[in-house]
């Protein structure tokens, strides 16, 4: 007899017999059990009868020769005797006589070819299932940025050239997304599920609130900012074993370093560009031209470097609204004193005297 354990485990010999009407009184009592152990299993029963009751009216006939060995060979693999041990069903008196499906079918016949049957059913509805479950909603932002509305009123502005993703029934079971890339969620409250944001093998879980999320895979960290609201910062604790973490509130953003020890860090905000991908605008107020060219290779992804350390120590104040890198960078050397030099690489260089100080 079929040994009852996981779900997907279906009692195929229990449920052929009973389809075909060979099922004896306990082990109708033993399927019923099975079927009351979990309510998705009578999903399954509904849809095997179902399968069953189209395949029986086709007009279709299998041999004695052709069930056997099929019998025989799926007996071994569902567990239900050991290969070699157990006879086939016997021989048919007439080698080769063609017998009808379900008339005239002697009754082993009946179940062998219902569990060949249900198998081929179920073999369809997994792979089905599998593929509905796997199935995701992915925002590819491309070249220009794109607000997302999730199906539980959150919404999400994804950076260019990053991803968003989540499973197809999100917000029916649980809130979680992964991201590959940058972007700022704004996050609807519900006490009830925490929003978790996946990125970079870390993981933020938050309730309500508003937070910009940065994972590149090609820079050394991933760094979470907050705006509103409190957000727990840690190591994905599913890939990794530091049990770290960090509570986040305004004005705070949380480092973890790719590279072991994984541990969230606490800073302070240091960066007010941190959401200038967002309104596409620049603004620096008495800044360190140090910070300026990193805020710049951040926000355009191209390389902006000082040829001399005490450069960094210069201020600049100005803003940039939808303006581009080199346009930027004129105004910047005409300010501080400065020239412009871009590398073969397409990265630029500013090299000058600089501020009066130095």
């Amino acid at each position: 007899m079929l040994h009852l354990h996981a779900d997907t485990d279906a009692p195929w010999e229990l449920l052929a017999k009973h389809l075909a009407g060979e099922a004896s009184a306990a082990e109708q009592a033993q399927l019923h059990q099975w079927l009351t152990a979990a309510p998705s299993r009578l999903r399954l029963l509904t849809d095997a009868t179902r399968a069953w009751e189209r395949g029986g009216r086709v007009a279709e006939v299998f041999t004695d020769a052709d069930v056997a060995p099929a019998w025989q060979r799926f007996s071994v693999a569902a567990g239900l005797q050991a290969a070699g041990t157990a006879p086939a069903p016997p021989a048919p008196a007439e080698p080769g006589r063609v017998v009808p499906m379900w008339q005239t079918a002697r009754p082993w016949l009946r179940v062998a070819a219902a569990v060949l049957l249900l198998v081929g059913f179920w073999a369809v509805a997994r792979t089905f299932l599998r593929t509905t479950a796997a199935r995701a909603v992915t925002v590819a932002a491309g070249p220009r940025r794109q607000l997302a509305t999730l199906p539980d009123g959150s919404r999400v502005w994804v950076n260019k050239n990053s991803t968003l993703s989540y499973a197809a029934d999100f917000n029916q079971t649980s809130r979680v997304v992964q991201l590959r890339g940058e972007a700022f969620f704004e996050v609807r409250k519900d006490h009830g599920r925490p929003f978790t944001v996946l990125a970079g093998d870390t993981r933020t879980r938050v309730l309500g609130t508003s937070f910009n999320v940065r994972a590149y895979a090609t820079e050394d960290s991933v760094e979470v900012a907050v705006v509103t609201g409190r957000v727990a910062f840690a190591p994905d604790r599913q890939k990794l074993t530091v049990q770290d973490s960090v509570l986040l509130t305004p004005g705070l953003r949380g480092v973890i370093r790719r590279t072991a020890p994984a541990v969230a860090v606490q800073r302070r905000i240091t960066d007010p560009n941190f959401r200038a991908w967002q309104h596409d605008e620049l603004v620096f107020d008495n800044q360190p031209l140090g910070q300026v060219a990193g805020t710049l290779t951040r926000y355009y992804g191209t390389p902006v470097a000082l040829s001399r350390p005490e450069l960094a120590n210069c201020r600049f104040t100005g803003t940039f609204h939808q303006a581009e890198l080199p346009q930027v960078l004129r105004v910047l050397s005409l300010s501080a004193n400065l020239s412009v030099t871009q590398s073969a690489q397409g990265g630029y260089t500013l090299d000058g005297p600089g501020c009066p100080s130095l």
